[in-house]
């Protein structure tokens, strides 16, 4: 119980901090809250599709390469699936996505809630999983919670220039053809290895690409912000970075 109350705690604690970036056109509480349900849903349908496939996997034969072949589904499968909650509201609630970080906000919204949908999958149905990056079942999920909603962000970045009416299609070809590149890669080399084998290399190989995830995260969170003030507040000089700066400042002299 105590695990999954910390779980439920982390995604309230991610789920805020995302909602921070959403400064000019900021969305309801409750549209918030269908993306992170509605990214569940999805990453269940994920699940299911993954279970059928792999169930091929094991038709074809043993020299297959079980792990290469599982890796690549979840990275095909479950990123796309995050993005269809946000190409959702883009195309069925057009009145709640009108801001270039609507794309950003409601795709790491949709990863967050496929984050925990995983990880309370994991934690009933596969205990003992060897799916544990960090040797142990709450560290999993830490890093369940940071790079859903990171790619999900990232991936569906894109449909946020659909509001500014810019060139969209090359950049969400880019930004999904990478995380699905990134979710294969943490998979193949770290997520389903048995933590008894991990070795060195991998770990390495994971670090860097939390690194990566998340400083383009932060540049693409940057830009649409950028974007969303020339769009609602075009007068305002006050830039993302410079919020954040100011309010460090503040709270330290407090």
């Amino acid at each position: 119980m105590l695990g999954y109350l910390l779980l439920a705690l982390g995604g309230l604690l991610f789920g805020s901090m995302v909602y921070r970036y959403d400064m000019h056109e900021r969305e309801p509480w409750w549209m918030l809250v269908c993306a992170v349900v509605a990214g569940a849903l999805m990453m269940m349908v994920a699940f299911f599709l993954e279970d059928l496939f792999e169930a091929i996997l094991i038709d074809a034969g043993p020299n297959l390469n079980y792990r290469f072949g599982k890796s690549l589904l979840a990275g095909l499968i479950e990123e796309p699936a995050k993005l269809v909650v946000p190409a959702a509201i883009l195309l069925l609630i057009k009145r709640y996505f009108n801001d270039p970080m609507d794309g950003i906000i409601y795709g790491s919204l949709a990863g967050l809630g496929a984050a925990l949908y995983e990880s309370l999958w994991y934690s009933v149905f596969v205990h003992e999983s060897a799916d544990t990056s960090l040797l142990h079942e709450q560290g999993s999920n830490a890093m369940r919670l940071l790079m859903h909603t990171v790619w999900g962000g990232i991936g569906a970045f894109a449909l946020g220039m659909i509001v500014m009416k810019k060139p969209w299609h090359k950049k969400l070809l880019q930004c999904m053809g990478m995380v699905m590149l990134m979710h294969f890669t943490w998979n193949y080399f770290l997520g389903f290895i048995d933590p008894d084998q991990q070795t060195a290399g991998p770990r390495v190989v994971a670090a860097g690409l939390i690194a990566a995830s998340v400083v383009w995260y932060g540049i693409l969170v940057i830009r649409a912000n950028k974007w969303s003030r020339q769009m609602h507040a075009p007068n305002s000089k006050q830039k993302l970075v410079g919020k954040i700066l100011k309010a460090l400042i503040t709270r330290k002299i407090r």
